[in-house]
């Protein structure tokens, strides 16, 4: 079985690595990608990979646009999104987009194995701990970057920054050494101006305005 594991994290793909090494049940092979341009190029390059294993947060395009167009460019791969993400919107979203499951990184070595197997069986997977709505919610208005200039101050423009790469508040608290409870504030703050409803709306409209 040939896999790609494509996750910004170097830490959790080795992790990833080591889980599908041991409890795959046969030889496995894989090749690694640290954003979705890689990814995508490494589909189009590779067409014997089996299954492709993606975060939803990386940097190099827009994480739903990415998943259909690494779909178009390898018909055959099954397709995973692996994320710490458990909104069930994001999860209607990478299903409308193409995947063919999702799993959540909460979730141990052997439900991800379960999760992998069924979809190469054919099945579409979910983490069964979410509940998958059948339609998605109206999407917050588009918003260009001039409106964002106008709408957050330099400072949530920061943190919004970093949502766009899936940070947490601890994380971000020490790369703008805030304090924890501040970076929250912000977050709310920036969730609200924008109209988003979670994090993840919020970084895939930072996404689109081309935010780094």
């Amino acid at each position: 079985m040939k896999v790609l594991l494509a996750d910004d994290h170097a830490l959790f793909r080795e992790g990833v690595r080591m889980v599908l090494e041991s409890l795959a049940g046969e030889q496995v092979e894989t090749v690694e990608a640290s954003d979705f341009t890689q990814a995508l190029a490494i589909v189009r390059g590779a067409p014997a990979i089996d299954i492709a294993l993606l975060d939803l947060s990386m940097p190099g395009m827009d994480s739903f646009s990415a998943i259909t167009a690494i779909r178009r460019a390898a018909p055959d791969i099954y397709l995973v999104v692996v994320s710490a993400s458990e909104d069930p919107q994001a999860v209607r979203r990478a299903l409308d987009a193409g995947a063919h499951g999702y799993i959540c990184k909460s979730a141990g070595s052997a439900s991800m194995m379960k999760g992998i197997r069924s979809v190469l069986e054919g099945d579409t997977f979910v983490s069964p701990h979410i509940t998958v709505p059948d339609v998605l919610d109206a999407r917050p208005a588009e918003i260009d970057a001039e409106c964002l200039q106008s709408l957050l101050t330099p400072r949530q423009r920061d943190v919004l920054g970093m949502l766009r790469h899936g940070k947490s508040n601890k994380e971000i608290a020490r790369d703008l050494n805030l304090a924890e409870i501040t970076v929250k504030l912000h977050v709310t703050a920036i969730l609200r101006s924008l109209g988003c409803d979670n994090r993840t709306q919020a970084a895939i409209l930072a996404a689109k305005m081309g935010m780094t």
